[in-house]
């Protein structure tokens, strides 16, 4: 089912959606790198002497701010398309919305439908206790956060419900720029109406991640990186996809949309700068048993072509001290971060030569073929102590007692976190242990 929209705009406010749109920008500019420096006149023509890398990158940095106009047309909502006529109640119903731009801004859309963030949302509705329900709004919003709205065609939820639905969640794996953990949870709708409903035990999960890769698990959740999706607007859409397949041959399917603000689309639209990105290996530092704390990162940017560097300093951070190092010159060996994969550099912190030192933070500024600014930092920390009777509350739980040991004993680690343990729950692996609650007897 479709419904055109044309070029009608809403005059209606819609409060609730209007903030959530703005979270969002928020977020995208919260994440960004260290601001630009003050903008310096632009570079003389060509029979001046060339201006020098800083000034070149500070003009491109005065030329992106004042690409943007004032004021912008709200977008127009070409199209909006459901999926099915008529659901159950719960049911999955896909919602797609088609918009553009008439100043030619397309590539700022981001669209908002009933709560959920997207263009093209799995929307479930739940009626009322006497049978009514209300569509949602949609909200379409362009540069600017100016808001074009319409309310998502009505389609008829029948009293039904599935016995059964998969919901998928996500989270950003820390350290890293772009790989998320999936998880598909299957939980119990219609089952306790249906006394003839026969169990559902999981035997594997098909994932499509909507990058044009899959993968196939026998445990409820994958990782998958996104980092070198295209970043060409301020959002970049997944609509991820999870089949479960039960030990009985029976299958469930659920879907969830993705959306992942583009930090290096915006610095490049709106500042002219080129983001260097920075890929630790391993995601957290270890210190050897030398006291030297050693981290690679994979430098890397979404430019066609070789980046030069120009200059690379380092900032050191004292443990107990409110002042920093000033800004010292430093070298990661570095002529050009080459396109696709980039390249490796190796840093490292020497605890014992410096053991008031708990961060040392770099930065890399160079200049684009076509002249545009790019900058990068990333930071080597060194590791937490490792922890001691003294410096640890013991741990009177039995059981996760029984899960730190299960833990250790499987990773082979003598110390694990809580990160590990739950790992390792959602694998199955600490299944058979007694979690039920201590049996008392009567006096």
């Amino acid at each position: 089912m479709r419904t055109r929209i044309g070029a009608r705009r809403s005059k209606a406010q819609w409060v609730g959606v209007a903030a959530l749109a703005a979270a969002l920008w928020l977020w995208v500019w919260s994440v960004r790198p260290p601001e630009a420096p003050e903008p310096a006149r632009a570079a003389p023509k060509a029979s001046a002497p060339e201006a020098p890398p800083s000034a070149r990158r500070a003009a491109s940095v005065a030329a992106a701010s004042t690409r943007a106009p004032a004021e912008d047309p709200a977008p127009r909502i070409d199209e909006i398309e459901v999926e099915k006529p008529e659901v159950c109640a719960g049911e999955e119903n896909l919602i797609t919305v088609r918009a553009h731009t008439s100043n030619g801004t397309d590539e700022y859309l981001h669209s908002v439908i009933g709560t959920r963030t997207g263009s093209r949302v799995p929307l479930r509705i739940w009626p009322d206790t006497d049978g009514s329900y209300e569509m949602p709004t949609i909200a379409v919003f362009g540069r600017n956060n100016v808001v074009s709205q319409s309310e998502v065609p009505r389609y008829k939820v029948k009293a039904c419900k599935p016995e059964r639905i998969v919901v998928i969640t996500h989270r950003l794996l820390p350290s890293t720029p772009g790989d998320y953990e999936l998880t598909a949870r299957i939980v119990d709708v219609g089952v306790k109406d249906n006394p003839d409903a026969r169990p559902f035990k999981p035997a594997s999960y098909a994932w499509v991640f909507d990058d044009g890769g899959s993968e196939k698990t026998k445990a409820p959740f994958v990782t998958h990186s996104y980092e070198r999706r295209p970043q060409t607007a301020l959002v970049s859409e997944f609509l991820i996809r999870v089949e479960v397949q039960s030990e009985a041959g029976e299958k469930l399917a659920g879907r969830t949309l993705l959306q992942i603000p583009n930090m290096m689309f915006q610095d490049l639209a709106e500042r002219g700068i080129v983001t260097i990105a920075a890929t630790p290996t391993p995601r957290f530092p270890k210190q050897d048993g030398d006291g030297v704390v050693r981290q690679a990162f994979r430098l890397w940017h979404h430019r066609d072509a070789p980046v030069r560097i120009d200059t690379v300093t380092a900032v050191r951070y004292y443990a107990g001290a409110s002042d920093a190092s000033p800004r010292e010159k430093a070298s990661l060996g570095l002529v050009e971060i080459p396109p696709g994969q980039g390249v490796d550099v190796e840093v490292r912190l020497d605890t014992v030569r410096e053991p008031d030192v708990f961060t040392i933070t770099y930065f890399i500024e160079g200049e684009t073929a076509e002249g545009n600014a790019a900058r990068g930092t990333f930071s080597l920390m060194k590791p937490p102590p490792a922890p001691t009777k003294e410096s640890s509350t013991p741990v009177m739980e039995p059981v996760l007692l029984a899960k730190i040991k299960r833990a250790r004993e499987l990773l082979a680690q003598e110390f694990v976190t809580d990160e590990d343990i739950w790992r390792l729950e959602r694998e199955g692996k600490m299944a058979d242990l007694d979690v039920s609650p201590p049996r008392t007897t009567a006096p």
